[in-house]
């Protein structure tokens, strides 16, 4: 082990092990698993069913539960795989920092934010899919990064493949097999042929995985794509604010049209899932049940609404952002659940959902029967979460340092950068653009944001040190070795 990243490695390893200890402790807090979340009840009952039959989520998850599932029926292997996988991603993601050149200290940023984060726990508790696409972020961001440091063209294949198995699990890593590919044609030094040929081996390997799901969502249930009806969240993402009197509604959709003040509607999620509240699911069905057709009708109501009041939209958005910042505040924009209503209100312990998924677990698992709770130890570790939480000053500081990385940093670093803040920038804009803030959606994106702002610090603190030496100094400054 070479002198220069002993001691960041030896740091590394107190941090996976003080994460592990945070997990085992969970796993003899709250056994076997988290039910709150209804997605859990019903990624059991896709994953031992019909893969494919779920008209807004993908089949990834469940196909990973089926697999867990053959080796043994039990939540307890599915919670403790996923406490492996939170600790596997905190360690990807020291390795891609290490591997933009940055001094490997630095890659104990985004490992400690996750490895330690106490949101990122308490998710990996439960049944639902942040645990392996978080894990396979980390994974496409090392791919990407040995991507940039290789002439040759298997670790770009490897981060299309990476990446498209991350959008069987999640939707919302589709763009980045897009911006990643175009990326690495539009930032490196290479010749011209050699980056296009990057591009191609990033989207060889997406199709590699793409193509197949699809032919088999084909054969399964007769459909393809990854979320057949999932306008039905971006029609929820604006029908609070869409005012029909500004523009006319496509033909067909004149029932969504509401004249009730926007303080005094509901939000996303009524208007996604609630029959009483939702003119979609009153006119059009539900996001399960709803044909092509109807799904289309929505789809040119949302798109309408968009277009036609894109300052409405953008404020709306926005709102949604800040609350990465504040998240108890601005909830009458969107109102997806805060870090505290996730882990310390009715969100992840929902006792109806709870009930409702011991229940569904029961008839797969052979321990969901089996429930017991430490309370004290409970207690200690929401008092964990509540001062590890990724938001205010922190979040502002690790976004400042993302957004100059690309600015403070040049070569491998610079290229580097702008590919974690593509990654950081999707998962945390995305969701809020297209459903609404949440804490469970905020969590995957924290990893590379600490990732991106890990290299911006490097340039920042070169700068600070090139400007010390000479004042005149104007040539972009070397990244410094804090490695010792």
């Amino acid at each position: 082990m070479r002198e220069g990243w002993r001691s960041p490695a030896v740091a590394l390893g107190a941090v996976l092990a003080v994460g592990a200890v945070l997990r085992l402790l969970m796993v003899l807090a709250w056994q076997p698993g988290l039910f709150g979340w209804p997605d859990a009840a019903s990624y059991i009952n896709v994953s031992q069913g019909e893969l494919f039959s779920n008209e807004l989520r993908p089949a990834g998850y469940p196909l990973v539960l089926l697999i867990l599932h053959a080796i043994t029926p039990s939540i307890t292997l599915v919670v403790v795989v996923q406490h492996l996988l939170g600790l596997a991603t905190a360690a990807l993601l020291y390795l891609a920092v290490g591997r933009t050149g940055a001094p490997r200290a630095l890659g104990l940023i985004p490992a400690a934010i996750v490895a330690l984060g106490g949101d990122g726990i308490f998710l990996e508790h439960a049944p639902i899919s942040e645990a392996v696409f978080t894990f396979l972020v980390a994974a496409a961001l090392y791919a990407a990064a040995r991507s940039l440091g290789d002439r040759g063209l298997a670790w770009p294949m490897l981060l299309g493949l990476i990446l498209a198995t991350a959008a069987s699990v999640r939707v919302v890593a589709l763009p980045l097999v897009f911006l990643l590919a175009v990326a690495l044609v539009a930032v490196t030094a290479a010749p011209l042929r050699h980056r296009l040929a990057t591009g191609a081996a990033v989207a060889a390997g997406a199709l590699a995985v793409l193509v197949p799901y699809q032919v088999a969502a084909e054969l399964s249930v007769g459909k393809s794509g990854l979320s057949r009806n999932g306008a039905w969240n971006i029609y929820g993402r604006v029908a609070p604010f869409a005012d029909c009197a500004t523009f006319t509604p496509p033909p067909g959709t004149e029932r969504l049209c509401e004249t009730t003040p926007r303080s005094r509607r509901p939000l996303t999620a009524h208007y996604t899932f609630n029959w009483y509240y939702s003119p979609a699911i009153r006119s059009f069905g539900d996001p399960h049940s709803a044909t092509r057709q109807q799904t289309a009708q929505v789809t040119a109501f949302a798109r309408a609404v968009i277009l036609n009041q894109p300052l409405d939209y953008a404020e709306e958005v926005g709102a949604g952002l800040l609350r990465y910042i504040a998240p108890e505040s601005f909830r009458g924009y969107g109102g997806g659940p805060s870090y505290r209503g996730l882990v310390h209100r009715e969100i992840l312990f929902h006792r109806t959902f709870q009930t409702l998924g011991r229940e569904v677990a029961a008839e797969y698992y052979t321990d969901a029967g089996r429930f017991t709770a430490d309370r004290t130890l409970l207690s200690a570790l929401r008092g964990w979460e509540s001062v590890t939480r990724v938001q205010g000053a922190l979040f502002l500081a690790l976004a400042a340092l993302a957004a100059g990385a690309p600015l403070l940093t040049r070569g491998l670093l610079r290229h580097a950068s702008i590919v974690f803040v593509l990654v950081a920038g999707t998962l945390l804009v995305i969701p809020v653009a297209t459903v609404e803030f949440s804490a469970r959606t905020a969590v995957p994106g924290f990893g590379p944001l600490g990732a991106a702002a890990a290299l911006g610090l490097c340039g920042l603190v070169a700068a600070v040190r090139a400007r010390r030496r000479s004042p005149a100094l104007t040539r972009s400054p070397q990244p410094l070795d804090l490695g010792a």
